[in-house]
C-alpha cells in the first residue's frame, strides 16, 4: 500500500486526477451555458422579439452573437457589423454579429417552450397567472 491512497501507483492517482478536472471543467462549462440561456431567455421575455430569443442566432456570451439567418458575409462586413470602420486584422468570412435586444425581419422562434418546467418559465417572466404566456 502506497500513501493514503491504497495500492494505486502514483501515475494512476495523476491519471484520476486528470480526469477529474478535466470533468469539473465540463460541470463548469455546462452550468455557466445553463446559466447564460436563461439570461438570453429573460431578455426575450421581456422586451419580445429579439436576437436573445431568435432561432437563428447564435451566442456564447456578452449577449452578442452571429445571425445565421443573414448569411455569410466578407470579413469587412462582419467588422462593421461589430461597429468598426477599420481594423488592421481581417478576420475570414462569416455571420454578422448583432446584440441580443436587435430586432429584425428574419426573426424566428420555433421553440417548445412548454417543455420546460414551470418554475423555469416563472424564472424568465414566461409564466403569468400560473399559465405559459404567449409568445412575445
Amino acid at each position: 500500500m502506497s500513501g493514503t491512497f491504497g495500492p494505486l501507483p502514483p501515475e494512476e492517482i495523476e491519471r484520476r486526477r486528470a480526469l477529474s478536472l478535466v470533468r469539473l471543467r465540463e460541470i463548469e462549462r455546462s452550468e455557466w451555458e445553463a446559466k447564460y440561456q436563461e439570461i438570453c431567455d429573460r431578455l426575450y421575455w421581456k422586451h419580445g422579439k429579439c436576437c436573445a430569443g431568435c432561432d437563428h442566432w447564435s451566442s456564447h456570451a456578452g449577449l452578442t452573437g452571429e445571425c445565421t439567418a443573414a448569411g455569410i458575409m466578407s470579413g469587412a462586413e462582419v467588422m462593421r457589423s461589430m461597429g468598426f470602420t477599420f481594423c488592421s486584422h481581417m478576420p475570414e468570412p462569416g455571420f454578422p454579429h448583432t446584440r441580443g435586444k436587435h430586432v429584425c425581419g428574419m426573426f424566428k422562434d420555433d421553440f417548445d417552450w412548454s417543455a420546460l418546467s414551470d418554475d423555469y418559465l416563472q424564472s424568465i417572466g414566461a409564466m403569468r397567472g400560473g399559465k405559459l404566456r404567449s409568445k412575445p
